[in-house]
C-alpha cells in the first residue's frame, strides 16, 4: 500500500473512533440525565411517568408519557427540566415545561392570624412569593430532599434572612395511605430535615421549629393522586416572636 493510501486508512480509522468515543460519550451522557429525571419524578410521587431522550440524534430534550392528570403532567415537566437543566415536552401534547404555572399550590396570606405583625407579615409574603408555583420533594418513603428542592429551599432560606425576630415553624404532611404511626414518623423527619437545611443556611436554630402532623391534617378530602398529591406537602408558618397564631405558606412535597 502506498503511503497516501496508509495515511487516509489511518485518517478513516481516527475519524471513526472519534465518532464511536463521541456517541458512546453521549449516551452515556443522556443516560444520566435519564436517571436523574426519573429520581426526581419519583421523589414527587410521579412514579407512573417515564422521560426519555433521543439517541437518533442525540437531544437534550426530554419527552414525558404517562396516564396522569394534566396538573401532574405540568408539574412532571417542569420538574425534569429543572434537574436536567433541559427543555420538556409531553408525548402526543402541546404541553412543555414552563407553560403553566401550579395553581394548586395555596399561597393565601391571612394578615388577622399573626396580629397583623407587620415583620411577620412580610416575611409570608416573601416565602410565599418564592414557593409560589415550587414544591419542596422527598424520595419515596424517606426524608431525602431532591437535588430541585435544595435548590428551592436556598431560595426559602434567602427570603427568611433579612426576617429578623420571627419564628418559622415547619410543618410536615403525608397522605393518608399507608399505617397512619409510620406516615407521622416520616412526615416528623421531612421537617426535621428542612429545619436542619435552613439553619445550614444560616436561619437561627432558636427561631425554627419542626413538627410531623402525618396524614391529620389534609388539605384534600378522597384518595387519588391528585388529593394525595396536595396532602403531601411542607408548611411554613412565620410568626412574630411572641405571637402563638401563624399565617400558612404552603409548598406541595412528594413522597
Amino acid at each position: 500500500m502506498e503511503v497516501g493510501g496508509k495515511i487516509l486508512t489511518g485518517a478513516v480509522a481516527t475519524a471513526l473512533l472519534a465518532l464511536v468515543g463521541h456517541y458512546t460519550t453521549g449516551d452515556k451522557f443522556i443516560s444520566g440525565l435519564e436517571s436523574a429525571a426519573q429520581t426526581e419524578l419519583t421523589a414527587q410521587g410521579l412514579d407512573d411517568v417515564t422521560v426519555a431522550f433521543s439517541r437518533d440524534p442525540l437531544s437534550r430534550t426530554a419527552v414525558l408519557d404517562g396516564d396522569v392528570p394534566d396538573e401532574m403532567k405540568q408539574k412532571a415537566l417542569d420538574a425534569v427540566a429543572e434537574i436536567t437543566d433541559s427543555s420538556a415536552i409531553w408525548a402526543g401534547t402541546d404541553l412543555v415545561s414552563g407553560s403553566v404555572a401550579d395553581s394548586s399550590t395555596d399561597t393565601s396570606t391571612d394578615t388577622a392570624s399573626n396580629g397583623n405583625d407587620p415583620a411577620a407579615t412580610k416575611c409570608q409574603g416573601n416565602v410565599d412569593s418564592v414557593i409560589s408555583g415550587e414544591k419542596l420533594s422527598f424520595r419515596s418513603g424517606s426524608a431525602y430532599i431532591s437535588p430541585a428542592s435544595n435548590k428551592l429551599l436556598d431560595k426559602i432560606a434567602a427570603a427568611l434572612t433579612p426576617c429578623s425576630g420571627v419564628a418559622i415553624a415547619v410543618g410536615g404532611h403525608t397522605d393518608g395511605n399507608g399505617n397512619a404511626q409510620v406516615n407521622k414518623i416520616l412526615s416528623q423527619e421531612r421537617a426535621d430535615r428542612v429545619r436542619a437545611g435552613l439553619i445550614e443556611r444560616g436561619i437561627p436554630e432558636n427561631l425554627v421549629t419542626a413538627t410531623g402532623y402525618g396524614a391529620e391534617q389534609p388539605l384534600a378530602t378522597g384518595q387519588g393522586p391528585e388529593a394525595d398529591a396536595q396532602n403531601r406537602r411542607i408548611e411554613f408558618k412565620v410568626q412574630a416572636g411572641n405571637k402563638k397564631e401563624v399565617n400558612d405558606a404552603k409548598s406541595q412535597q412528594g413522597e
